[in-house]
């Protein structure tokens, strides 16, 4: 058998792959930034306790944080206390995207969820990307960037009454309680990112759409076209961003002359295809 997992900050989705029968589990986020090894053996202990641990041959876990060996490390020694007798592989999340989105073809692969990312793809690893600043001043398209510029307009007195009134109804906050969140409390980018989901609610709106359309603008002009094949191989992409606002997405996208290929809500499922079409791998 072999298990997959893709794993973000907040939540790990799971597939157990055995032939043609595939299992779903979850847990919390395994990200080494915020567990440590003793942290990922119970918590994958009380996930797979019904699991014959023998049985798991491999295993690929895809995480956000999982950047360097030292991260990875973390990841590797709780798995291996819990599944002895697995080859375990720890890979960045941006590798697990881009597997995820173009499968074992040739593409530009990109994350639109709470941050944004993008690299090149040759089939079978991220041959090229370029360096991120993360919420506070890159992630451009994500989630984070387009709450950013909610929440600006709204502190800014330029948004519309309309919208404004709307805000304030759904929110009930003030721009001092706003500006504590973001300066004084534990986890910023989350925080921007959760008022992503006002401009979707909103998004008909004409100042809301031209918030959306700069944000993904943005996106294309900073991360995808510094790509030299930009204009010639397809852009696939994963993460919530990008599934809910994919026909806005593809529209700018046009206006880059980016193609956009195959887009994906989240990339568990893309990640145990390729898995699973590998066989032994």
């Amino acid at each position: 058998m072999i298990l997959v997992a893709d794993s973000g900050s907040t939540k790990t989705d799971w597939r157990l792959i055995d032939n043609e029968s595939i299992k779903q589990f979850s847990c919390i986020g395994l990200n080494p930034d915020f567990v440590d090894s003793e942290k990922v053996k119970n918590v994958l202990g009380d996930t797979f306790s019904q699991i014959d641990s023998s049985s798991v041959l491999k295993i690929h876990f895809y995480g956000s944080g999982c950047s360097s060996e030292s991260r990875n490390v973390i990841i590797e020694l709780g798995l291996k206390e819990v599944f002895p007798h697995s080859d375990i592989f720890v890979y960045h999340d941006l590798l697990g995207a881009a597997r995820a989105a173009c499968g074992k073809r040739q593409g530009i692969a990109g994350i639109l969820g709470t941050g944004s990312n993008c690299c090149l793809f040759d089939g079978v690893e991220v041959v090229q990307q370029f360096k991120s600043g993360g919420f506070i001043i890159s992630d451009e398209g994500g989630g984070v960037d387009i709450g950013k510029r909610v929440l600006k307009s709204f502190i800014e007195g330029r948004m519309p009454e309309e919208l404004n009134e709307r805000f304030l109804k759904r929110y009930k906050t003030t721009v001092d309680v706003i500006l504590e969140n973001l300066y004084k409390k534990p986890h910023p980018n989350k925080y921007l990112a959760s008022f992503s989901r006002f401009a979707f609610h909103n998004k008909e709106n004409p100042f809301i759409s031209e918030i959306l359309e700069n944000s993904f603008s943005a996106y294309f002009q900073k991360m995808v076209t510094r790509f030299d094949q930009y204009e010639t191989i397809p852009l696939n992409l994963v993460g919530s961003i990008a599934f809910y606002y994919q026909e806005l997405i593809r529209k700018v996208a046009q206006n880059f002359g980016v193609q956009v290929g195959t887009i994906l809500e989240k990339p568990i499922s893309g990640l145990a295809l390729y898995h699973s079409s590998l066989g032994a791998e």
